[in-house]
Parts: structure tokens; C-alpha cells; sequence
């Protein structure tokens, strides 16, 4: 029994610094904050696998699987949904895509960009408040347009021509 709490002892100390760390090479996240290998604070860079959902406040890397929520992102992401809080610097691939700004390519059926979009949307139903590139997609809208937009359905909101089929720009 004392031989049982001595190795008991043992591991406990041995993984203190694991959950202590301020950054991770791999992080597994289940189903979010409460079932991943390391809490949200943890810093990852490399690869993040998502089986279900993860969430940390940044990532720096690779970030694949089901459902990714971060703060802040510089990476390749390629997952069902993609929620970044604030700022996302790369590439984002996914069914639905939301994020803070972005600079880089946002692609899926549903992107939303509630602040800066600095590249391109490519999408279904693209929506920027301020964008400055391209959109390409079946509907796209943005508050305010530096660049072009492609679709069926192209509005800016502040721009010279609000609405305009198939092609769409403000410089």
C-alpha cells in the first residue's frame, strides 16, 4: 500500500509540469476545454487534432479535425467548423468558417469575417465588414470593398454600385 501512494506521488509530480506548460507541440482535444490534452491557455504550436472540438487561445501550425475554436490562429486549418475569436493569419477550409479577421484564403459553403478580410473568400455565402481582395462565391456581401467580388449576388453595402451581379468592385 505505501508502495502504491509512493508511485502515486510520483506521477502526480511527474505531470504537474505537463499541465504547467505554457506551450505544446500536440494538443488532442475531445470535446473542448474539458476533455483535451492540454487547457486552453496552453499555447500549440504544431498540430492540433480535433476529434471533436478543441479550443485554445492561440495556434500556430497545422489544426485538423471536426470542430476548431482558438483566439487567435497563424495556420493551415482544415476542419467542419472553424471559429477563430479574433485574428487568423493562413489558410481555413471547412463546411462553416467564422472568424475575427483574416489574412490569407477563407474557403467553405458559410465564411463570415466580422472585422478585416485582407485576401480572399471563396464560398457559398461569403460576408466581410470590411474587405480588402476578393470574394468569390453564389452571395457575397461586405460593409466596405477594396477589391472585387464574383457571384450571383454581390452587395457592398458603403460602395459606389450596392448591388451588382456576377461582378462587383470598389476601389
Amino acid at each position: 500500500m505505501k508502495r502504491a501512494w509512493i508511485l502515486f506521488g510520483l506521477a502526480a509530480l511527474l505531470a504537474a509540469p505537463a499541465w504547467a506548460l505554457e506551450l505544446t507541440p500536440l494538443q488532442i482535444g475531445i470535446a473542448g476545454t474539458k476533455a483535451q490534452l492540454f487547457p486552453e491557455t496552453t499555447k500549440v504550436m504544431g498540430l492540433r487534432l480535433n476529434v471533436a472540438c478543441s479550443d485554445n487561445q492561440d495556434v500556430v501550425g497545422l489544426d485538423l479535425g471536426l470542430v476548431s475554436k482558438a483566439e487567435r490562429m497563424d495556420a493551415i486549418q482544415l476542419n467542419l467548423v472553424n471559429v477563430v475569436e479574433a485574428e487568423f493569419a493562413g489558410i481555413s477550409a471547412g463546411l462553416f468558417s467564422q472568424m475575427g479577421s483574416v489574412a490569407g484564403l477563407q474557403a467553405g459553403l458559410f465564411s463570415t469575417v466580422s472585422h478585416d478580410l485582407n485576401g480572399f473568400q471563396i464560398g457559398l455565402f461569403n460576408v466581410a465588414d470590411t474587405a480588402m481582395g476578393i470574394q468569390f462565391g453564389l452571395i457575397n456581401r461586405a460593409v466596405t470593398l477594396r477589391g472585387i467580388q464574383i457571384g450571383l449576388v454581390n452587395l457592398i453595402e458603403e460602395g459606389p454600385v450596392t448591388f451588382f451581379p456576377i461582378l462587383n468592385a470598389a476601389f
